[in-house]
């Protein structure tokens, strides 16, 4: 199979295509057509795409943190940058420029096009790039607005993936913000061998105490008991508002 001639340009048709797609009119086309160069693909005329991905990296990094630290008060450094390192990797940036179809408008050289699919990393740079060019054209706002409308289905995914795996970051965001508290954690039992030891771990929780939970680590036993807080306390607020509308139905 011939090895498709490299592009040089897009066609005005082919950029307003990608604009509707990316749902953003550019006042300066020029600076969109400039995103989508790739190293392997500059020349003189031709300037690659690799300082417009530094500032789309910042511009996309700032947009995101300011983003999880509204969405998520009660979370702290340490949760809120985890969120962030998923969300903006190469990985699930790459994932997006699929979504956006940006490798059909990706310029490339010829060593990358001989390549039977285009290399993730350079998608995401593509993105980068591209969110450096509606900064540059449309200015923060407007840069918000599309790494949001890009981005937000990616940061559901990861905060339900990080919850099913720490209940302890879900319990203790749960109770500061509705009990005013934060949970305490208590060993209650060691068995095994040293190389093979089982822990059981209670949790306090306003006054209450929750669990055990067991682990093959300190760790692993609190997850457990903070599991176990997390569904008893979720649990009782459901009954809670069952017997609530109970009574609010007997007297209507």
């Amino acid at each position: 199979m011939d090895t498709p001639a490299p592009r040089t340009s897009l066609p005005p048709e082919r950029l307003r295509t990608l604009e509707e797609a990316l749902e953003v009119r550019f006042e300066n086309t020029e600076l969109l057509l400039r995103a989508l160069v790739h190293s392997s693909a500059k020349d003189a005329t031709l300037p690659c795409n690799e300082r417009m991905e530094f500032l789309g990296d910042s511009v996309l990094g700032l947009l995101v943190s300011e983003h999880l630290y509204h969405l998520f008060p009660d979370f702290p450094e340490g949760d809120l940058s985890s969120i962030k390192s998923v969300v903006v990797s190469a990985t699930s940036l790459s994932a997006c420029a699929k979504t956006l179809n940006l490798a059909d408008y990706v310029i490339l050289g010829k060593g990358i096009l001989q390549k039977k699919a285009i290399p993730d990393s350079v998608l995401a740079n593509a993105l980068e790039a591209t969110i450096a060019a509606i900064y540059m054209d449309q200015g923060l706002e407007a840069s918000r607005v599309f790494v949001l409308r890009i981005l937000r289905p990616r940061i559901e995914e990861v905060l339900k993936d990080q919850h099913a795996k720490n209940w302890k970051s879900l319990l203790q965001q749960h109770t500061q913000k509705e009990l005013a508290c934060v949970p305490g954690y208590r060993v209650v039992g060691e068995s095994g061998p040293d190389h093979e030891k089982s822990f059981e771990v209670v949790v306090e929780v306003a006054g209450k105490t929750y669990g055990p939970g067991g682990g093959k680590t300190k760790k692993d036993a609190e997850q457990a008991a903070a599991r176990v807080a997390f569904e008893a306390i979720q649990a009782k607020a459901a009954e809670a508002g069952k017997a609530a509308g109970t009574i609010e139905g007997s007297h209507s």
